[in-house]
C-alpha cells in the first residue's frame, strides 16, 4: 500500500470532535481540516496562528512582532465571527468577541480542527465564519518525559519540558515552556521606527484523565498563560505602549455510555482572562473577562445507520472594564439538535436546528443541513451544505460608555456551499475543491455621529464568496507535496473590499522522510494585496515568503531541529504600518528520557 492510501485510512479513523457527532475526516460532510500532532512537529510552528496561516480559507494578521495582536478572518467573516475552542472552553472575549492568538503556543497540543462556514446550531454564537477546535494531548503507555530549547534572531529562547503517560490509576499529561524575545519594531521600522518590543511568555497546560465502570471517563484540563508584550500604536509609530495578560481555561468533562447506544457528555467550563494595558504611560486600562458554561451533549445511535446528536448550553458572559463604569453579565441557553442519516458507504445526510434564548438580545433560532454522497467506483465524493448563523454583539458594542448601544440586534448570516472530493491514481493524488457564499445582515459597525460621538450600530451589509482547493501528491522517495489555494470576494453592500481580507492566498510545502530519522520541509506562501482602512488609503502589498524546517533524530533520546524564516528577507507588512520579521534563523533540541 503506497504511503497517501495508508495516510488517508488512518485520517478515516480520525475523529473529528467539533462536529458533535464525531465523523471521521473523510466522512464528515462539511467542510473541515485537522492538523495532526505530527505535522505540528515536522512544521515547528512557535505558536497555533503560524499553523493556521497555511490553512485554506484563512486569513491571519499580526500588529507586528512575537505577542502582539492577532486576529483571524475565516471565509472573509469577521474576527469576531469565529468561534475558538480549547477542549471545549469558549475562550472569545466577552469585551471584545474575538479571540488573540498571540499568545497561544503549540505547547501540548495533540491536534486543531478546523470547521469552515457557519456552526451557529451546533456551537451558538461567533461560529458564523467557522470553528477553530484546539485539543490538547492525552497521556498514554509509559511515563515519557523531555526537554526542548529554542534560540535564535531577535534574541529569542524557548525552554520546554513535558511529561505524559498512563499510570495505571490516572493518564496525564503536562507541558510548561518560557519564551523570551526582545522582538523587533511592531511600527514597520522601513518607516522610521526602530525602538525594539519584546515579549515573554510563559504556559502551562495539563490533562488528567481517569476511566470508570468500563466505559465511563472524567477529565480535568487547564491551560494557563501569562505574557506581557511591547507593541506600537497612533500611527503607528515608536511608543513605550505594553499590555501584561493572564488566561486561564478550565474544564472538567465527565463521560458515560448507557445501554450501548446513548453516549452522554457534561462539561462544565471556565474561561478568564485579565489585560493590563498602557498606552506610553498615559493612558492605563484594565479589562476582565470571566465566562462559566456548561454543555450537556447527547449522542443516541437509534439504529445502525439513524443517529441523533442533542444537548444544552448554559453560559455566563462577565465583561469588567475597571477604567469605566463597565461591569456587566449577559446569560445564554442554548437547546441544539441534530439527526445523522448513514445509510451504507455512500450517503451521509445531516439536518438540525438551535435555539438560543439570551438575557439581551431578540431570541435567534439558526439550522443547517448538510449532505455527502461518495462514488465509489471513482474514488469521489460530491458534498454540499446550507446553514444559517449569527454573532452576538459583544458587550463593549452593547454597554460601552457613550458608544455602546443596548438596543444592537445579533448580525445574521446565511451562506452555502458545494465541494467535491476526489482520490486520484489508487491515492496518489487527493483533490478537494469547494466553493462558497455567505450573506451578512445587521452586520454591526462604528457609526461617527458628529462631535467626536461614535455609536455601536447594526447598519451594514456584506457578501463573501469563494473557491477553496486542496492538492496532495505522494511523490516517490518518500516525498510529499500539498497545495493550498483560496480565492475570496468579500464585499460590503457599496461592493467595496472588506478590511484585511486578501482575494488570493497560496501555500505550498514540499517534505521529505529519510529512514524515519530525517524530516525536511521547504514552504511557500503567497498573499495579494489587501485593504488596512475603509477608505483604501491605506494597503498592505502582495507578498511571498519563504521558509524552511529540518528535524534530524540522533538517537532514541535527542532530536536536533532548525528552521528558516522569511529566507530572502522579504520586506512586506500584514497591515499597513506594522512589521514583520526579515530573514530568521532558529536552533535547537529535544531530549527524551523514560
Amino acid at each position: 500500500m503506497n504511503h497517501v492510501a495508508e495516510a488517508t485510512q488512518k485520517l478515516n479513523t480520525l475523529s473529528v470532535i467539533s462536529t458533535r457527532a464525531q465523523f471521521g475526516v473523510n466522512e464528515a460532510p462539511t467542510s473541515v481540516s485537522v492538523i495532526t500532532k505530527e505535522e505540528i512537529e515536522q512544521k515547528q510552528g512557535f505558536q497555533v496562528k503560524d499553523l493556521l496561516k497555511e490553512e485554506l480559507g484563512m486569513d491571519v494578521i499580526q500588529n507586528g512582532p512575537p505577542g502582539t495582536n492577532t486576529s483571524v478572518f475565516m471565509r472573509g467573516a469577521g474576527s469576531s465571527s469565529t468561534l475558538v475552542l480549547v477542549d471545549g472552553v469558549q475562550v472569545n472575549t466577552n469585551t471584545v468577541g474575538s479571540f488573540n492568538f498571540a499568545d497561544l503556543t503549540v505547547d501540548n497540543i495533540e491536534k486543531v480542527e478546523i470547521l469552515r462556514g457557519p456552526q451557529s446550531t451546533l456551537w451558538g454564537s461567533d461560529a458564523v465564519g467557522g470553528v477553530i477546535n484546539i485539543i490538547t494531548k492525552k497521556g498514554t503507555g509509559a511515563p515519557t518525559h523531555s526537554f526542548s530549547f529554542e534560540g535564535g534572531s531577535f534574541g529569542t529562547f524557548k525552554e520546554t519540558g513535558n511529561s505524559s503517560g498512563d499510570l495505571g490509576f490516572m493518564d496525564y499529561s503536562l507541558s510548561i515552556s518560557r519564551t523570551d524575545s526582545e522582538g523587533f519594531s511592531a511600527a514597520n521600522e522601513d518607516r522610521g521606527n526602530n525602538e525594539q518590543d519584546g515579549y515573554e511568555n510563559t504556559t502551562l497546560s495539563t490533562r488528567l484523565g481517569r476511566n470508570f465502570l468500563e466505559d465511563g471517563r472524567v477529565e480535568f484540563i487547564g491551560r494557563y498563560t501569562k505574557s506581557q508584550v511591547d507593541f506600537d500604536s497612533f500611527g503607528p509609530v515608536d511608543g513605550k505602549d505594553f499590555s501584561k495578560l493572564d488566561a486561564l481555561y478550565l474544564a472538567a468533562p465527565v463521560q458515560k455510555s448507557f445501554f450501548g447506544i446513548w453516549d452522554v457528555k457534561v462539561n462544565p467550563t471556565f474561561a478568564y482572562d485579565d489585560l493590563d494595558s498602557s498606552n506610553n504611560s498615559s493612558t492605563q486600562s484594565f479589562i476582565i473577562n470571566r465566562t462559566y458554561g456548561v454543555d450537556v451533549q447527547n449522542n443516541v445511535e437509534i439504529t445502525d445507520f439513524l443517529s441523533t446528536t442533542f444537548g444544552f448550553e448554559y453560559e455566563i458572559r462577565n465583561g469588567v472594564n475597571e477604567n469605566s463604569s463597565l461591569r456587566q453579565n449577559i446569560y445564554n441557553q442554548g437547546y441544539y439538535l441534530q439527526t445523522q442519516l448513514h445509510p451504507g458507504e455512500r450517503i451521509v445526510l445531516t439536518a438540525g436546528f438551535r435555539h438560543d434564548v439570551n438575557s439581551v438580545f431578540e431570541d435567534p433560532t439558526t439550522y443547517k443541513f448538510e449532505g455527502a454522497y461518495r462514488i465509489l467506483e471513482t474514488n469521489t465524493r460530491i458534498r454540499g451544505a446550507y446553514a444559517t448563523g449569527f454573532r452576538a454583539p459583544s458587550i463593549n458594542e452593547l454597554f460601552f460608555p457613550n458608544f455602546g448601544t443596548p438596543t444592537l440586534k445579533p448580525e445574521e448570516s446565511e451562506g452555502w456551499e458545494v465541494g467535491i472530493d476526489q482520490s486520484l491514481l489508487e491515492g496518489v493524488v487527493q483533490v478537494g475543491v469547494t466553493y462558497f457564499q455567505m450573506d451578512f445582515d445587521n452586520l454591526i459597525e462604528t457609526v461617527d455621529l458628529g462631535g467626536f460621538t461614535f455609536r455601536a450600530q447594526n447598519v451594514a451589509k456584506a457578501t463573501t464568496e469563494g473557491v477553496e482547493t486542496a492538492i496532495d501528491v505522494a511523490l516517490p522517495k518518500n516525498f510529499k507535496v500539498a497545495l493550498n489555494y483560496t480565492w475570496l470576494k468579500a464585499r460590503d453592500d457599496d461592493d467595496q473590499p472588506l478590511q484585511r481580507r486578501a482575494e488570493h492566498s497560496f501555500s505550498a510545502n514540499l517534505s521529505h522522510t529519510w529512514d524515519k530519522k530525517l524530516h525536511s520541509l521547504v514552504g511557500v506562501r503567497v498573499r495579494s494585496d489587501t485593504r488596512s482602512n475603509n477608505t483604501g488609503t491605506q494597503t498592505a502589498d502582495a507578498f511571498t515568503v519563504v521558509r524552511a524546517a529540518l528535524s534530524y533524530k540522533v538517537n532514541k533520546n535527542l532530536k536536533v531541529t532548525a528552521r528558516g524564516e522569511n529566507l530572502f528577507d522579504e520586506q512586506y507588512e500584514e497591515i499597513f504600518g506594522f512589521g514583520t520579521a526579515g530573514i530568521s534563523g532558529y536552533a535547537g533540541f529535544t531530549w527524551t528520557f523514560n
